[in-house]
């Protein structure tokens, strides 16, 4: 009769975020009649027994479909404190068992760069969220609706986004007025992030350098200025004598 045998394709070392569920995949071969167990390793707790809870942490439960080989551990709204090794058992004897590592940690995302962008109309814009750890998906929101790469006009590919697990950046092309606003990047069970991008029309920074070039001859020149300080000096002494 063939042993249980632990495979090799189990990912050992699981990052979780906190509040999100963390799932820990232990897969054997030739399980026969031999039970699955899943142990905390610092209180040598037992959390599961087969497809039965074994704590009174309902947080805990084990996942497994008939057929497959694989065995789960699920731990529902992961904290801080649930970081640390936990054992796959197989009920062999002696005992069988695979340790894996959970890590949960605070995730956080945010946006590389200028959180705020003033553009002129007709540029290109990249906006690019970086996370700290791994997300089932990245969503992007412009004015409370979700951005696709057929958002304003379909077919005309004018918004690009490129999403990996860890980032997710939208590229514009051709901005207008109409991009202006703020965009929020919304991975999945990581709090949110949002940049503001303000489109300029083409006659906003003539109009801007007119109104410096106003200003600045406002100021006046500081020749007329020591004329104008003599001018009252001279009036003030001739005032004086005859007095």
């Amino acid at each position: 009769m063939l042993q249980p045998v632990f495979m090799n394709n189990s990912v050992r070392h699981v990052v979780a975020s906190v509040g999100r569920p963390a799932h820990l995949h232990c897969n054997i071969q030739h399980l026969g009649d031999k039970v699955v167990s899943w142990v905390r390793k610092r209180d040598l707790h037992i959390l599961t027994v087969g497809m039965f809870p074994y704590t009174t942490d309902t947080r805990f439960k084990a996942l497994h479909s008939d057929g497959t080989q694989e065995w789960t551990l699920k731990v529902l709204g992961a904290t801080i404190a649930d970081s640390g090794v936990y054992e796959c058992q197989v009920s062999t004897q002696p005992k069988m068992s695979l340790s894996f590592t959970l890590q949960v940690v605070v995730a956080r995302a945010r946006i590389v760069g200028n959180r705020e962008q003033h553009v002129k109309s007709g540029s290109d814009v990249n906006l690019t969220c970086q996370l700290s750890h791994d997300s089932s998906a990245i969503y992007w929101y412009h004015r409370d609706k979700v951005v696709t790469s057929n958002y304003y006009q379909p077919g005309t590919q004018r918004i690009r986004i490129e999403t990996a697990p860890t980032y997710s950046r939208l590229h514009i092309t051709g901005v207008v007025d109409s991009d202006s606003g703020v965009y929020t990047c919304s991975p999945v069970g990581i709090d949110p992030v949002s940049a503001v991008l303000h489109v300029i029309n083409g006659e906003h920074p003539a109009a801007m350098q007119h109104n410096s070039a106003r200003c600045r001859q406002c100021g006046g020149s500081p020749l007329l200025v020591l004329e104008l300080v003599l001018l009252m000096v001279l009036v003030l002494v001739s005032h004086s004598i005859r007095r």
